[in-house]
């Protein structure tokens, strides 16, 4: 059955609310986020940080104590799977995330990484210390490196 929005805002306010309530001196510090005092330890200020990300995720840390959003469910008794909104998608995907490398740039340190080998590997080559089909393994590698560069580039 697909989920539709109502059912996760209600998902997320329930669980949300659920756990704001088990908490004392809340305090709303900005959308979806909250601060309050730990259940765990005795607090002058609140410590523990509650975030409810777009995706209705809620994130829970007290930076006292160190408990985590699954230390506060269970001793709420509430099920740690209430953090995470219910989805029609099951698996997971994996998201690029921003400063990675990109494919191009990580075949590229690839290739280079491999050039050098492949240098390494005539020189040992020259000593009889390394066998033709390695060293000849080596460069067919490097040229499927190429080829998927000259793909990934648009040139092929």
């Amino acid at each position: 059955m697909p989920v539709n929005s109502s059912m996760k805002s209600m998902h997320i306010n329930d669980n949300l609310n659920a756990i704001i309530s088990g908490l004392g001196k809340v305090k709303k510090t900005g959308e979806g986020r909250y601060v309050a005092r730990c259940l765990f330890h005795e607090d002058k200020t609140p410590s523990v940080a509650l975030t409810q990300k777009p995706d209705g995720t809620i994130l829970a840390h007290c930076f006292g104590c160190g408990a985590s959003g699954l230390d506060f469910c269970n001793a709420l008794g509430i099920d740690p799977v209430n953090l995470f909104p219910p989805s029609d998608n099951p698996k997971y995907e994996k998201r690029t995330r921003s400063g990675c490398f990109s494919s191009w740039q990580l075949l590229n340190a690839l290739r280079a990484d491999l050039i050098r080998l492949l240098v390494i590997a005539n020189d040992l080559k020259k000593l009889n210390a390394l066998p033709n089909d390695d060293r000849d393994f080596i460069a067919e590698i490097i040229l499927r490196l190429n080829d998927g560069l000259s793909y990934l580039e648009g040139t092929r």
